[in-house]
């Protein structure tokens, strides 16, 4: 697979210790002639865990729209995903960082993977309409809306499994 996966940290919210909320620019390039699912921890350290909810963040960018999934349980991450050649910055996406010690680093992956089924089931079907990104796209995320749900059967965690995934390394360093 041939993509690009940029994170800068550009601020921190307020939040309790020892969590930080992490603001963060994420730039996302699919130069692959398929698409692409892009999965982005929603809260580090990184657990292992499954999925027991989604919530579909949508904004505005420029004459599109853009769905963002924000999935929910014990292995909380991000989705969205990049039709071929497909570009778009995530600008202020919140990832929640435990941080008891006041680490002054913290490293994690992005996923990119071919296909990606939650409890045996595409994760495209947990959203409202197809979430496929097409062009280019500049989303800024404090102006998402959330504007669909979807929860699993008995609101039981489920396995996340990523098929033809490779990961981009990421390390920031808050102030």
């Amino acid at each position: 697979m041939n993509a690009a996966v940029t994170v800068t940290l550009v601020g921190e919210k307020p939040g309790r210790p020892p969590i930080r909320r992490l603001l963060v620019d994420v730039q996302l390039k699919n130069d692959d002639a398929t698409a692409r699912w892009v999965l982005i921890p929603s809260k580090l350290p990184v657990t292992a865990g499954g999925i027991d909810k989604l919530e579909q963040l949508t904004a505005s960018a420029g004459a599109t729209t853009v769905a963002v999934g924000r999935f929910l349980g014990t292995g909380g991450r991000y989705a969205l995903r990049l039709a071929p050649g497909a570009r778009v910055t995530l600008r202020k996406l919140e990832v929640a960082w435990w941080s008891e010690n006041r680490e002054k680093a913290v490293a994690f992956d992005v996923q990119l993977a071919s296909d990606v089924k939650l409890g045996g089931q595409p994760m495209a079907t947990w959203f409202d309409k197809d979430p496929t990104i097409t062009g280019a796209a500049d989303v800024d995320m404090e102006s998402a809306k959330h504007t669909a749900s979807h929860r699993a059967p008995d609101d039981a965690e489920l396995p996340l499994a990523a098929t033809g995934a490779t990961s981009a390394a990421i390390k920031l360093s808050p102030p």
